[in-house]
């Protein structure tokens, strides 16, 4: 272990040292295909505008598309605040801190390495990112593979500093540098081609989850005539992680809104942890049922569409609840402010 610390370290020194930020921007991302991988690893290089220095490692497509879906969002400013962006990264990353930010903990990491740093925004943090969970330490079984794409990065990274020039205008939002290795070490150099998925930010996290209620609860909620409410509801982060008393990692809540538009009346203010489509299911139809009745449709956020469809959209299918986006809910706007701000 003691060997592979050093070496983590030492790399990361290189890459400091390479000042890759001074020729890449994070939107110029780096595909790099391992041997043993079915999917391209692909970097994005931080620091040529804001100065946090780093490199945000995507291990496969999956976590490239949460990458895009943060872009996206940013552009359209919708996240008030960088806590917004850390709850949808999917990612390793390595971090450049002041001495005074790092923790105890990865301050004895990289005195146990024997590896020198000194200066600002030098040392190095390596984060794990989970959309919906708080920024933990990189996990020892993932140093293995971040000492292989430092190591490869490195190469690739100095090779492709006069290469951006050469492709020119090849060079699209949807065709990354690339480099495929072979298990004997050579390699090939080309163009990725990014799928759409990927770059819509669209990731498998946000596949519909399947109805997981009884037979006998389904049947129950199916017999409830349509109402004549129509509702508002919403389902987002909270903005303060909760630790759990097991010592999981610590989570940011979701919390399901919902509200009466007819009585202008909050009918739900419940709390999840992030994927427990089960519960957040199971808390609508009792909300259903508590009500006396349907409501004939459901307006929701259009910028929350995938996320609320990840947890609801085929348990409102089978009630036949038509789901309606609008820009912005009026009264749960209004709500929002009260508990977020």
């Amino acid at each position: 272990m003691m060997v592979l610390q050093h070496r983590l370290y030492e790399l990361a020194k290189q890459l400091y040292e390479e000042k890759f930020w001074d020729d890449y921007s994070k939107t110029d991302l780096i595909a790099i295909q391992l041997p043993d991988r079915k999917e391209p690893v692909i970097i994005s290089v931080l620091g040529e505008k804001e100065h946090n220095y780093g490199f945000l490692v995507h291990r496969n497509l999956e976590e490239l598309a949460c990458f895009f879906e943060a872009s996206i969002k940013i552009k359209q400013q919708q996240f008030t605040s960088m806590l917004d962006v850390i709850q949808v990264q999917h990612c390793l990353s390595i971090e450049y801190e002041d001495r005074k930010s790092i923790s105890k903990e990865e301050y004895q990491f990289i005195k146990e390495s024997g590896i020198l740093f000194r200066g600002k925004k030098s040392w190095p943090v390596f984060v794990d990112y989970f959309p919906g969970y708080h920024p933990s330490s990189m996990d020892e079984q993932d140093i293995p593979l971040i000492i292989e794409v430092m190591e490869k990065f490195k190469e690739t990274a100095k090779d492709f500093r006069g290469k951006k020039a050469f492709y020119g205008e090849e060079l699209l939002p949807s065709k990354i540098l690339s480099r495929i290795y072979q298990k004997n070490g050579n390699y090939i150099d080309g163009l990725f081609d990014l799928p759409k998925d990927s770059l819509a930010g669209i990731s498998q996290l946000k596949k519909a989850a399947p109805i997981l209620l009884t037979s006998f609860e389904m049947k129950r909620v199916g017999n409830q005539k349509i109402g004549p409410s129509i509702w508002e509801l919403d389902i987002d982060f909270m903005n303060s992680p909760i630790i759990p008393e097991n010592g999981e990692r610590p989570y940011f809540p979701l919390v399901l809104l919902v509200v009466d538009s007819e009585d202008n009346k909050i009918i739900c203010s419940e709390f999840f942890e992030p994927g427990d489509s089960e519960a957040i299911q199971r808390v609508l139809i009792q909300l259903i049922l508590s009500e006396n009745g349907k409501p004939p449709k459901i307006v929701i956020n259009i910028h929350h569409c995938h996320r609320i469809a990840r947890y609801l959209e085929n348990l409102l299918l089978n009630l036949e609840i038509e789901l309606i986006p609008i820009q912005k809910l009026p009264m749960i706007s209004t709500l929002k402010r009260d508990i977020f701000y």
